[in-house]
């Protein structure tokens, strides 16, 4: 951590801008270099004899400023070189801190899942035919493998075709798939406005161009959409269109026709991404594009928010005249996915354990979602049954950042929208609300009622000036 104190006796004007002007100069000047730590806000607050909440403030306007970026868990840095690399806020600390509550991290509950895996475990080790799983295999999948996978794909709406079965390594990896299939370095991907941020790292990672497209209550506008396809010539389009990470809205079937027909006339391909698709009551009872469109259509889907992270297992339900493409990038990433935990998942399809754990994250986030609903009494919430992330769009004059900012210093970690943004412009002020990772619904209450005690205080009493 940086020892950096800045001299702002001399500067005019409040306080916290004086600090934020400081913090470019000193960037600008090479005095505070690129990913290097800044002070706590209580070490500077102590060194130049201001509150807490004037450095709070000034650390926010960095940020507004894009001086700096605050990483959950670990403090503010000076913003990376712009060397093609992504920035990561979602990374994974070695160590969690025991006395955080976190909602940033959209990581759904537990529930049985170590004790279903310890008897999956045992069940595998005396089967006979282990051995097999022990060898090298075709890049599209084990054929058992593909039939389970075309049926979780059949139980979201999506066409049964196990020959059009590509198994991934979890949904990122289906995602890097598609884009590696479909886009050359130079081209335009073109998204909801706020998104995934994964799909924007692989996107700089393949040198490809990301366009970010308005959104309304329905989801993805269908005339901007096309728009954006004669002005840029994108042939591509990533989109969630069931629970949108991190906005929560699903397209209804009239919106996801008028894409089609879209589609249609432009030739372009969509990638979409339905790993939220299980939080629906009547699973699949809206059709994916997978069904209107399924020839230009690339579904993917995976485990790691139904069931469990931690088996990294995904598909793509890829149109037939893509699929060797594809499975070809398996090859060429790496070589083929470990079918081990695909055995494990492809069992608990079978068997009903897949279905039972589905059942049971709608239930535990309804409950979560009952809870959160009781302390939102200010500010837009956008929200969707049994959804375990919510999109809150905060009241003035809060700022997303300086929410964020200020919930941090109470223990609570959550996202601002910048985090997700690829739109132009300045992205509005919300947050993303996750209630999966706490341990239990209990933890969800104190967070909640930590951040419903911050959203009613005054903002101006964290805005002192000196």
């Amino acid at each position: 951590m940086s020892l950096w104190v800045p001299e702002i006796e001399s500067r005019r004007g409040p306080r916290y801008l004086a600090i934020a002007d400081a913090i470019g100069e000193a960037i600008r000047q090479g005095e505070l270099k690129p990913e290097e730590r800044l002070p706590t806000h209580r070490d500077l607050a102590y060194h130049l004899g201001v509150t807490v909440g004037t450095v709070s403030r000034a650390y926010g306007e960095a940020v507004r400023r894009d001086y700096v970026i605050g990483e959950v868990g670990r403090g503010t840095y000076v913003k990376p070189e712009e060397d093609g690399t992504m920035d990561t806020p979602f990374h994974i600390p070695d160590m969690l801190d025991p006395n955080l509550i976190d909602f940033s991290m959209n990581i759904h509950s537990e529930g049985e899942g170590v004790e279903k895996l310890r008897i999956a475990l045992q069940v595998l080790a005396q089967d006979p035919g282990l051995g097999a799983l022990m060898r090298y295999q075709a890049e599209q999948g084990m054929e058992h493998h593909r039939v389970a996978m075309a049926k979780w794909a059949h139980w979201h709406g999506a066409p049964y075709d196990p020959d059009r079965i590509v198994v991934s390594n979890g949904v990122q990896h289906a995602m890097a798939l598609s884009l590696m299939a479909l886009c050359k370095a130079g081209d335009t991907l073109l998204c909801e406005e706020y998104s995934y941020p994964g799909i924007k790292t692989l996107a700089t990672q393949l040198g490809v161009k990301m366009q970010g497209l308005p959104m309304d209550e329905h989801g993805l506008i269908p005339d901007r959409l096309e728009k954006a396809i004669v002005q840029t010539g994108a042939r591509v389009l990533y989109c969630m269109p069931n629970y949108q990470n991190p906005t929560s809205v699903s397209m209804d079937l009239s919106r996801r026709q008028e894409i089609v027909e879209i589609a249609k006339r432009h030739g372009l391909w969509i990638i979409e991404d339905d790993i939220y698709g299980f939080v629906h009551e009547k699973m699949g009872s809206l059709q994916p594009f997978a069904t209107l469109l399924p020839e230009q259509t690339f579904y993917l889907n995976g485990a790691s928010k139904s069931i469990s992270p931690g088996l990294r297992v995904g598909f793509a339900l890829v149109p037939e005249q893509k699929v060797q493409t594809v499975a070809a990038c398996v090859r060429l990433t790496n070589w083929m996915v470990a079918p081990l935990t695909v055995e494990i998942l492809s069992r608990w399809i079978e068997d009903g354990t897949a279905q039972y754990f589905m059942d049971w994250h709608r239930k535990e986030a309804s409950k979560r979602q009952e809870v959160m609903l009781k302390y939102i009494t200010r500010g837009e919430l956008q929200t969707s049954p049994n959804s375990y992330h919510n999109w809150f769009t905060l009241p003035a004059p809060w700022t997303a950042e300086m929410f964020c900012l200020r919930a941090r210093e109470r223990d609570v970690s959550i996202m601002p929208a910048h985090i997700f943004y690829i739109g132009k412009g300045a992205p509005v002020n919300a947050v993303r609300l996750c209630y999966g990772a706490p341990a239990s619904v209990d933890v969800v209450e104190d967070g909640m009622s930590r951040l419903a005690t911050l959203l009613n205080e005054e903002i101006h009493a964290f805005h002192s000036v000196m």
